[in-house]
């Protein structure tokens, strides 16, 4: 007695665009949420840049007031 392969199984011939539908929205919520860490980690960046830039200006100001007393 020979059992097919397909044998016992369902078929939903409306199951692939259904996966394919509720993957797209997947990635589209993931790339909202990778352009959002993005853009927080870029805002990070410029933040400590300017930080560092007045640090390292206080620093040469009070050198430069220190060395002409």
């Amino acid at each position: 007695m020979s059992v097919s392969k397909s044998a016992g199984k369902i078929y939903d011939i409306s199951e692939y665009p259904r996966l394919d539908a509720f993957l797209k929205e997947q990635q589209d919520v993931m790339d909202e949420i990778d352009k959002e860490k993005s853009f927080q980690t870029t805002k990070i960046i410029q933040y400590s840049m300017v930080l560092v830039g007045v640090v390292i200006s206080l620093y040469w100001f009070s050198r430069m007031v220190n060395k002409k007393k």
